[in-house]
């Protein structure tokens, strides 16, 4: 009875993975466009980043003196202070001066990044030991290019303060230390590069892989699943298949598999053509990405078991949607509405810290996979969580499995 119930499901199955890989339009939307778009995708974050870094060291800015909304005139003694003083305690440093008549304008347009404004006896105040000098860094808060380039010039005017107080303190005793205290900010690895630690340091996958796996594990399957059921009764093919010997379980589980097959092969493109992209796009990076991964083994096999689990579960739910539907389209429209939990999810985890992460949180649906993929990313090997997450989605996916199989058990899925 096993022996012949197996034989359906390795005919069905075979039936339905033909007809998916036939399906030009889903093997182009599952496997060949991630290849061109993440390359785009990666290369355009980086030279964004580029250009933005360029900017924050290129900054257009104008120096205003006291209540007038004008520049300081360039051949001004207050401009040559900044220039020959300050600005150049910024290695790489190139400013860019605009003289302008209305600063506040010229923010709001985009003619210049910042607009530095000093009092009317600047140079006189800067010369008296006893007053301190109120200079202001006024950017426009829409502007990324304005914020960037104002923490470069008020961390340079931090640095020439502490300058100034050390010149004047070196006239009145030159053996005070300026510098009693010295603070660094190492990372552990860095301080102790001796330690083998399991995870990567590269912030970008920690970020993406883990949103990115669960979300394509969720939905890589949906374009299929939406075929396979309300696509057959569209072109009436569905209801031959269930006259033939065939039991219903075994084109339920064929279905099934077809789904979680492509659910895995959706997201394993994605990671390939993210791995793709890092290294097309190497020049754009700073540091390789893929340098530092160690991962063990048992955890790998822990993650993907949740990441299986979670396919079943959302597998189950697209073959309960699809097998409701009359039609492809309203198949597809009834898929959407599943496809938005997990893209929800995972991009509201993106920030989550693995120490932040409780064992009651591991109960939660996708939650707790993306979480699952932080801890093995982070080198965190609590089993206790990654073991009670596999439990929890194993439960999961049985209800899942239960509730379509009591879905596909009904004669409405017929006339309907």
């Amino acid at each position: 009875m096993k022996n012949k119930m197996f034989n359906q499901y390795s005919i069905v199955l075979k039936k339905e993975l033909k007809d998916a890989f036939r399906d030009k339009k889903s093997i182009l939307a599952t496997f060949v466009l991630p290849l061109i778009l993440f390359p785009i995708f990666f290369l355009i974050i980086g030279l964004s980043g580029d250009s933005l870094s360029e900017k924050a060291v290129n900054p257009r800015l104008t120096i205003v003196q006291g209540e007038s909304v004008a520049s300081v005139a360039v051949d001004s003694a207050e401009y040559d202070y900044f220039f020959d003083n300050i600005f150049p305690l910024g290695q790489n440093l190139q400013v860019n001066y605009v003289e302008v008549d209305d600063f506040k304008q010229a923010l709001i347009d985009g003619d210049i990044y910042l607009a530095i404004i000093i009092s009317d006896s600047f140079l006189d105040d800067i010369a008296n030991a006893n007053k301190s000098v109120d200079i202001q860094v006024i950017y426009d808060d829409r502007s990324t290019s304005g914020s960037t380039s104002a923490g470069v010039i008020v961390d340079l005017l931090s640095i020439y303060s502490d300058q100034l107080l050390a010149d004047r303190v070196g006239e009145i005793d030159p053996d005070i230390s300026m510098t009693p205290v010295v603070g660094s900010s190492l990372s552990l690895s860095q301080a102790y590069d001796d330690i083998d630690r399991y995870g990567t340091d590269s912030a970008i996958l920690h970020l993406i892989i883990p949103m990115l796996l669960t979300m394509l594990i969720s939905i890589g399957g949906a374009s299929i699943a939406t075929d396979l059921v309300a696509g057959e009764k569209e072109r009436n093919t569905f209801e031959p298949l269930l006259s033939t010997g065939a039991s219903r379980f075994s084109i339920l589980s064929a279905k099934y598999t077809v789904i979680i097959i492509f659910s895995f092969l959706s997201a394993i493109a994605e990671v390939l053509s993210i791995v793709v992209s890092m290294l097309i796009t190497k020049d754009v990076f700073t540091t390789s990405a893929f340098s530092s991964i160690y991962l063990p083994v048992d955890g790998i096999i822990l993650v993907v078991l949740n990441l299986l689990m979670l396919a079943a579960l959302f597998s189950g739910l697209l073959l309960i949607l699809t097998s409701t539907s009359s039609t492809l389209k309203e198949a597809q429209s009834k898929s959407t509405i599943i496809m938005f939990l997990p893209m929800i999810i995972a991009f509201a985890t993106m920030y989550v810290d693995v120490a932040d992460v409780s064992m009651w949180t591991m109960c939660l649906p996708i939650y707790n996979v993306i979480i699952s993929i932080k801890l093995l990313l982070a080198g965190v090997m609590n089993y206790a969580y990654l073991w009670g997450a596999l439990a929890i989605n194993v439960v999961y996916a049985l209800l899942s499995v239960y509730v379509t199989m009591k879905t596909f058990s009904k004669e409405s899925l017929i006339t309907k």
